[in-house]
């Protein structure tokens, strides 16, 4: 019982109660918007009236409003300025690379690989297979040339191609 005769509770039940944290219902009886009764204890009445008065004052009030919501704006500026940072980090690193720059590169690697198995490639074959007879050996032949157009493309780095361009 608190000095006014009224029951008191444990900063867990209003905890559980406001839905709120208990260092949140301490901070609150801190800032004077729910009286105490006692160390640790605070009186039913006094405190759901207390909190009450402060949620209306919160909705009434609309410079507590833009304080909440500019708060709020400040920890997503400070998020995407340390995301930003971040990710200029990992990119000095190696670990990022910018998307049009590698958009780029693939497209040379492709036009690298177009070139060699559609230019390069039927030249080599052609040139092998023009005293052959067997269908079976112009099919070895081919399957050993584009098998080592791939493997010279396998072999080529595709920041040589990038530095050629």
């Amino acid at each position: 019982m608190s000095a006014s005769g009224g029951p008191t509770y444990g900063v867990e039940v209003f905890a559980k109660l406001f839905n709120l944290t208990p260092r949140r219902i301490q901070q609150l009886a801190k800032e004077g918007i729910i009286p105490k009764a006692s160390r640790g204890q605070y009186e039913l009445a006094p405190v759901v009236r207390g909190y009450v008065a402060y949620l209306q004052a919160k909705l009434e009030n609309p410079s507590f409003a833009e304080k909440i919501s500019l708060n709020a704006e400040r920890a997503r500026k400070t998020k995407a300025e340390a995301d930003k940072a971040e990710m200029e980090a990992a990119k000095m690193r190696g670990d990022l690379v910018d998307a049009i720059e590698m958009r780029e590169a693939l497209e040379l690697v492709m036009s690298e690989i177009k070139t060699k198995l559609l230019n390069n490639t039927p030249t080599r074959i052609a040139a092998r297979t023009k005293s052959e007879k067997k269908e079976a050996k112009i099919k070895a032949i081919a399957k050993d040339e584009i098998a080592a157009s791939l493997h010279a493309l396998a072999s080529t780095d595709p920041a040589d191609l990038v530095e050629e361009s």
